[in-house]
């Protein structure tokens, strides 16, 4: 048979699919979100004290679930997740919604129109009764906010983080991501992984596309011996 236009093994994987969920029961608590999750089973009783809020600011390393939460959290108060675009030109003020998610805020927040746009966002939804969800990679402090009454109000907001992850949410982590590919691994596997395993959300993901790859290109189960050999590789490069 000839081989003309076949394609390599490694090829053929680069569309794989992985069906990554994000439904509730599907979201993994743990003592290193468990702030975060609160705040998301409790709304819309967003009470600190005496006080109400509409603003919870949730921050923490790529890949640690935020995204995971926001969705979470849309399926629950129905959000509308707004585009940087969105928010920048205001469009929200035509809008019938008034409670949003937006993500990744602190990657965009230099723009003075984004920094205009979320002051505005911040005060309408206020004056609505609605409310707003933000997602980023770093406290609201060390953002770079020109704009005074946005610094001053998002300071004053509901900051929570979302921690590296303890044993238990490392081994729920894996066990997920793998799930996710619709494969299940067994316990000598994931307690071999977990104590040699770098404790980030991102190295989890990564880690786990790795071995998932090269057992399929080898055509091989998962086993000790496939791990081993995508961690000594991660630790040559």
């Amino acid at each position: 048979m000839s081989n003309v236009g076949q394609k390599n093994p490694e090829q053929l994987l680069l569309n794989w699919p992985v069906n990554e969920k994000f439904a509730q029961a599907n979201f993994l608590p743990s003592f290193s979100n468990e702030k975060a999750v609160k705040w998301i089973d409790q709304w819309p009783d967003w009470q600190r004290g005496d006080d109400q809020f509409h603003t919870l600011i949730i921050y923490g390393p790529t890949g640690c679930g935020k995204t995971h939460l926001s969705h979470v959290w849309r399926d629950i108060s129905k959000a509308r997740t707004m585009g940087i675009d969105e928010l920048a030109t205001s469009a929200f003020l035509t809008s019938d919604d008034f409670v949003f998610i937006v993500e990744d805020i602190d990657t965009s927040i230099a723009d003075p129109a984004v920094q205009e746009g979320l002051l505005h966002l911040y005060n309408w939804t206020k004056e609505q009764g609605g409310y707003v969800l933000l997602t980023a990679t770093k406290r609201p402090k060390d953002w770079d906010i020109e704009l005074n009454d946005l610094s001053s109000r998002l300071l004053a907001s509901e900051t929570v983080s979302i921690k590296a992850p303890d044993d238990h949410l490392l081994r729920a982590l894996i066990v997920k991501q793998f799930s996710d590919r619709q494969i299940t691994l067994t316990d000598d596997v994931i307690n071999y992984l977990i104590p040699r395993a770098e404790r980030s959300f991102d190295a989890i993901r990564k880690l786990v596309q790795n071995i998932d790859r090269l057992s399929r290109i080898e055509q091989k189960k998962i086993t000790i011996s496939i791990v081993r050999r995508v961690l000594e590789a991660d630790d040559e490069e």
